[in-house]
């Protein structure tokens, strides 16, 4: 692609937007220097919902704003609505919109006695790619009449992959059926079935992949408000399970599940949540190849509590804990042959059949001592504590934490400080025997934010973290790690300028030293000092209405020593800028360019015969990109997207100071699709997207200075996914 013609393409836009002057559309600031700094590019798409809170409430609830974010457009809830369902249900944000989502099946909840609901709900979605086609249906089926309820749930996935040549079908089909009655308002009883089919026919594979389970069960449920601020809920499953895996095992037996909720509070001061399930069965099991039975005995147990004081005072305590417990028993087959004849050709075997059991175990503890004047000044201290065995060993864990936040005038303050340690008890690695492995971990960090006037926000970081890994062998055979430890600190600067609602341009400089430090002799020669200077410019202007550029550039360089072996010591730099116009020429039609640009040279440290070391290159790597996103919307139920996109790249070596060219790469891409939302009458939609994808690739190869040319790579297919959802 000659210069001219980039030159011309880039220009399009700007013709465009001259042409129309279409107002801009521009993302949301937050009005604090604390988020001055945050990525607003999250709140472009708003779908109709305010944004405008997103980054202090996300900073509020503890959870990160792209988070948020995306629970808000899932569930499509509002901010507030958020805090006041995780408020009134006592449970986190992420929690409210599954929890809901599961609760709506509960007869429990459906109103009064003599209620009458039938809402059947069908959604058909198809999403194909290069190698995957993969077809979704899904119906779920609500009906209530007086006390009888009905539940019932269909899922059926069917997959295809290509690989290598052939075809491998997947196919899973699960229903879930729930039908019973309320006795009262507090208690339901009924029965409910489950049937799981799954099938893989992998051509590789004799047999393939599938299993079959069937379960039957009893249920009943109760929610009961046994005071003002008490309530409990318990639900209890039993029946008969019939699970056969042709490849594994085959297991028919009793099966059950009890769980339970109950919520204590008491005003404002105190709070309490505590939550169990266990479930399990009792089967007799066997291998597909054998005809002896088994007795197997699978459970699982699981607690979870949360404990609040004075949540709504300027200090407060909360307490987490769990405890989890697993056994999973299953035949297994040995071979036992008979050694007592002297022929070698005629040697006996017997097999026979065995239970294997694998039991895990979790159990974990925090608490935080929270002291708070408001929003901006606070001082967090926690604590916790932890250990899990399995297979692999035993491992414990222990650890604290303090998180400040304080402003002073126009400074914003935000400190915390880290420590944790560990030890893993491991059992066998690498087919030898095992060996003790701990850590211990401290790291802190400080952060001040300040505005001068109106136009100028400053922000330093500093943070400084040490790592020790300390290994005991517990065998001889034993061969565990290098003992070692990891060092780093940094400092960081950034800088925002705010010249007018037009111009925006950001200064950042970071600079860190890295050290890998191992303490035995046999691995000193990996020592490493990284120190690493990264300095970036981006800036935002607003050339006319409904016309923006931004550009991004960056430098950084990476010096790497080893000092116990100095002809190992290397030098990487690298030079990028990324410049973007995002043009709005109408309100259905927008136009976004792209062009990057880096340079990475990389070289390591000779030392010549006067005794100083010199920098020597020894490889070069050049990339350059184009690329156009242009988007039409007709009508608010389709738009049209095209997206073409153009990358070079080229590498070259030095040999005996020699600079010549190794392999030089181009790639052209071209997307066009459809993107559907559109109404189907009142109870049906039709959402998705179909595109069909276009890209040509080629290389050449240089040996000796002479370039070879690559057979073409060329793939053209169709991509989309389409989804019908339909509501009765």
């Amino acid at each position: 692609m000659s210069r001219s013609f980039r030159v011309l393409l880039a220009l399009v836009p700007v013709i465009v937007s001259l042409l129309t002057q279409a107002l801009p559309g521009r993302a949301q600031q937050g009005q604090s220097s604390r988020y001055a700094f945050a990525d607003t590019t999250l709140l472009r798409d708003t779908l109709g919902l305010d944004f405008s809170r997103l980054f202090p409430s996300a900073d509020s609830l503890q959870v990160s704003p792209d988070s948020l974010r995306a629970w808000m457009i899932r569930w499509r809830w509002e901010i507030p609505r958020f805090v006041y369902l995780a408020d009134s249900l006592g449970m986190p944000v992420d929690s409210v919109g599954p929890v809901l989502w599961r609760e709506r099946f509960n007869p429990l909840l459906a109103g009064s006695h003599r209620a009458t609901r039938n809402d059947f709900r069908y959604s058909s979605s198809y999403d194909v790619s290069r190698t995957t086609s993969t077809w979704t249906n899904l119906s779920t089926y609500n009906a209530l009449r007086g006390p009888y309820y009905l539940n019932q749930t269909t899922d059926i996935e069917l997959q295809r992959i290509k690989s290598a040549g052939s075809i491998i079908p997947h196919q899973t089909r699960t229903s879930t059926t729930e039908l019973g009655s309320r006795f009262s308002k507090d208690v339901s009883l009924g029965g409910k079935a489950t049937l799981y089919r799954f099938n893989s026919r992998d051509p590789g594979s004799p047999t393939g992949t599938s299993e079959i389970r069937n379960e039957f069960q009893f249920t009943a449920r109760s929610k009961k408000t046994l005071s003002r601020g008490v309530s409990t809920e318990l639900n209890f499953l039993s029946g008969f399970l019939d699970d056969e895996k042709p490849a594994t095992e085959i297991k028919r037996g009793l099966t059950g599940d009890l769980n339970g909720r109950l919520r204590v509070q008491r005003g404002s001061w105190f709070s309490h949540d505590l939550s169990g399930q266990i479930n399990g069965n009792m089967a007799r099991s066997r291998r597909p190849e054998l005809d002896t039975e088994l007795s197997t005995r699978d459970q699982a147990s699981n607690i979870r509590g949360n404990l609040q004081l004075f949540n709504a005072t300027p200090y407060g305590i909360n307490v987490s804990y769990s405890t989890r417990r697993t056994r999973v028993e299953s035949p297994t087959i040995a071979t036992l042959l008979d050694t007592v004849t002297t022929d070698p050709l005629d040697v006996n075997s017997t097999q026979i059949a065995f239970i294997n059991r694998i039991r895990t175990a979790n159990d974990g503890a925090d608490a935080t001592l929270r002291l708070r004047r408001d929003s901006d000044r606070y001082l967090n201290l926690s604590t916790n504590v932890g250990r899990s065995t399995s297979l692999n060993g035993v491992r414990s864990d222990r650890g604290g934490k303090a998180v400040l936040r304080w402003g002073l005038g126009p400074w914003s303050l935000d400190a915390n400080y880290n420590e944790s340690r560990s030890k893993s008890d491991i059992k066998r690695q690498r087919g030898g025997g095992g060996y003790i492995e701990r850590i211990t971990s401290r790291s802190a960090q400080a952060q001040a934010t300040r505005n001068f006037g109106r136009r100028i926000t400053t922000k330093v970081t500093s943070d400084i973290s040490l790592g020790r890994y300390g290994y005991t062998a517990t065998a001889d055979s034993a061969s565990p790690p290098a003992k070692r430890d990891a060092y780093r600190q940094s400092y960081r600067i950034d800088g925002i300028y705010n010249r007018s609602e037009r111009l925006t341009t950001n200064l950042a400089l970071d600079v860190s030293l890295t050290r890998a430090i191992n303490i035995e002799r046999r691995a000193s020669a990996s020592n490493t000092d990284t120190r690493s200077y990264r300095a970036s410019w981006i800036w935002n202007y607003r050339l006319l209405k409904g016309l923006t550029a931004t550009q991004t550039n960056s430098i950084s360089a990476d010096y790497q020593f080893y000092p116990f072996n100095i002809t190992r010591n290397s030098l990487s730099l690298s030079y990028g800028t990324d410049t973007r116009l995002s043009a709005v020429v109408t309100p259905r039609l927008s136009i976004d360019l792209r062009h990057t640009a880096s340079q990475q040279p990389r070289g390591t440290y000779t030392r010549l015969t006067d005794g100083n070391e010199y920098l020597q290159l020894s490889d070069d790597s050049d990339a350059f990109g184009l690329s156009t996103s242009i988007s039409y919307r007709p009508s608010n139920a389709i738009a049209l997207v095209l997206t073409p996109d153009y990358t070079a790249s080229a590498r070259s070596g030095t040999t005996n100071g020699v600079e010549s060219k190794q392999r030089e790469d181009r790639r052209v891409n071209f997307t066009g699709s459809m993107q559907l939302d559109l109404p189907l009458s009142t109870r049906g939609r039709l959402t998705g997207r179909i595109g069909r994808t276009y890209s040509d690739q080629r290389s050449v190869t240089y040996q000796s200075g002479v370039g070879t040319l690559s057979p073409r790579s060329e793939s053209d297919f169709w991509n989309g996914r389409l989804e019908l959802t339909w509501a009765l």
